[in-house]
């Protein structure tokens, strides 16, 4: 059986490695009919786009075509007649992932740290260059050269790797905004962004031996920031019914997988991972079923984790009208109104006038995706965008519901009175804190998911305490709904919750609860992880008052 890709985007690791591979190569068939000059495709994270850039990497590049060519064997683009283009260009691949760092010097150093590694890998051109260019490409190679050499060493490469192989050159930039993102929060926005636009600027707009651009990124910088000069960019972002399945799998490709590892795909799990819309198709998320079939257990898998600072700072300025908009359609699974705008830039999020700039990023991010457009014409058309699945909606919740929970909360005495009340069995306290709690939220509703979701996030302080919590409501398997434990195994608690009809039904559902856990033998998951003090909690809600039993 072939192993699971997790993680995994060369796409030589993935063929040469016995690893299952979904086909993505008629994307390259796409791309080679089309041949725009330089191409932009945003995507969330964790959607593939390494290892697209990747393949693009084996399929064209001309110095390493021999090797590569079985790569390819028996895939779609084996067979197609754009196979003849495979091997035949010098290729630059360079990966913006690394320079996420603290400050510009640092992401300015880790660019440079990329162009050396990439020089190096490059020495055999210098046979073709005369002394003067060699001397310039040893100081590149070496560190010593100055910030405008490194900001045009790419296009400069391009033009002795053309003289070299008598080819034009394909660029391959993968994660483009990741060094800008991190500005933006870092606080080092203008100048990463003046630097970006001249490697960019020299690299695929005044450049004549460029052949092909291809970038990848999670959101479409506007042109008026970073892509002025770049009047060649075409971008085909998840709206375009170009490429929108080269990100992603697809319901024929997630259910071949998920049969081949001894899965079906269920309603439960459409449920979970379904219900992205790229340009009209349905697609899953690839992070969350590779996971799922490694783990055979449905549960959230998808973070993401380096958008999340950025999301967190505009959720917690929009004002409360707003706010409540964005739980409503966390909680109802419900749809909202979009203004879709493609000319983002980040100095827009500064200050958070209305929801649809948050909507816009919560889109580009995966958050969010296309529910309906109500119009023919794209441009007087209403856009509505709703929650893909249960699984962002769990990770969603727990973000905007644990904004006023980090991890300095935990100096103010209260709160953590409140936690270690779960150990010392104090329910009182317990049901006071979150009464006190839901006294003040901007929206309840009947759902248990909510409660869940909400109670969860005021729980994601034992984190910093020593103590493990695990949701299992998603899980499906009759576990209890929260389970919580001391890393050191002196301690563990379990929590199950309930929604109420009334108000009369709370004490009747608590006693429910307790025998529920009871019968369940909830604890022995416990006991089996060699934890001898565990304390059970039935938690019951109804509307903004909650009980402790």
């Amino acid at each position: 059986m072939k192993a699971i890709p997790i993680g995994i985007d060369n796409f030589e690791d993935i063929r040469k490695g016995n690893y299952y591979y979904v086909d993505k190569t008629k994307s390259i068939e796409e791309f080679l009919k089309n041949q725009p000059k330089v191409i932009l495709y945003p995507r969330p994270r964790r959607f593939g786009k390494s290892l697209f850039i990747s393949t693009l990497e084996h399929f064209f590049d001309i110095e390493k075509k021999e090797e590569n060519k079985d790569l390819f064997e028996g895939l779609y683009i084996s067979k197609s007649e754009y196979f003849k283009e495979f091997g035949e260009y010098p290729v630059i691949h360079l990966d913006f992932k690394d320079l996420k760092q603290n400050n510009y010097e640092k992401a300015y150093d880790k660019y440079k740290e990329m162009v050396q590694k990439l020089y190096v890998s490059k020495r055999y051109i210098l046979d073709v260059l005369v002394e003067s260019e060699k001397e310039k490409y040893e100081r590149i190679e070496k560190g010593i050269s100055n910030e405008s050499e490194y900001s045009g060493a790419i296009k400069t490469l391009s033009e002795w790797l053309e003289r070299y192989y008598q080819k034009k050159v394909i660029i391959l930039i993968d994660e483009y905004d990741v060094p800008i993102q991190e500005g933006y929060v870092k606080d080092y926005y203008e100048e990463i962004i003046s630097f970006m636009k001249s490697v960019f600027s020299s690299a695929l707009k005044g450049n004549d031996s460029l052949k092909l651009g291809v970038m990848t990124g999670v959101l479409r910088v506007s042109k008026e920031s970073l892509f002025s000069d770049l009047n060649n960019l075409t971008i085909y972002d998840m709206m375009s019914k170009n490429y929108n399945e080269a990100f992603g799998f697809n319901e024929k490709e997630t259910k071949e997988l998920l049969e081949y590892y001894g899965l079906e795909l269920t309603d439960i799990v459409k449920n979970y991972y379904d219900g992205y819309n790229f340009g009209g198709v349905s697609i899953y998320n690839p992070w969350s079923i590779l996971n799922y079939a490694e783990e055979q257990r449905l549960q959230p898998y998808w973070s993401n984790t380096s958008g999340n600072v950025l999301i967190k700072n505009m959720l917690s300025k929009i004002n409360e009208k707003d706010k409540v908009k964005i739980e409503k359609i966390i909680i109802e699974n419900s749809s909202i109104s979009i203004s879709y705008d493609n000319r983002t830039t980040y100095l827009d999020f500064e200050e958070i006038t209305d929801i649809n700039k948050l909507l816009n990023l919560l889109f580009a991010s995966g958050y969010v995706t296309i529910d309906r457009i109500e119009g023919e014409n794209f441009f007087l058309a209403d856009t509505y965008v709703k929650i893909p699945n249960e699984e962002v909606r769990q990770e969603l919740l727990k973000m905007i519901q644990s904004i006023t929970y980090k991890k300095e909360l935990l100096e103010i005495s209260e709160y953590k009175k409140f936690l270690y009340s779960f150990e010392k069995e104090e329910k009182e306290e317990i049901e006071e804190y979150i009464n006190d709690l839901l006294g003040i939220i901007s929206y309840y509703d009947e759902k248990e998911m909510f409660y869940h979701g909400y109670t969860l996030g005021i729980l994601g302080g034992f984190s910093f305490l020593g103590y493990q919590v695990r949701s299992n409501r998603e899980t499906g398997k009759g576990r209890c709904d929260v389970l919580i434990k001391k890393k050191d195994k002196s301690f563990g608690c379990i929590i199950e919750f309930k929604v109420a009809e009334s108000e009369n039904e709370m004490e009747s559902l608590a006693i429910k609860a307790k025998e529920q856990m009871k019968e369940k033998e909830y604890y022995k998951e416990l006991e089996l992880d060699k934890i001898k003090d565990i304390k059970e909690y039935a938690i019951v809600f109804f509307e903004k008052k909650c009980i402790v039993r």
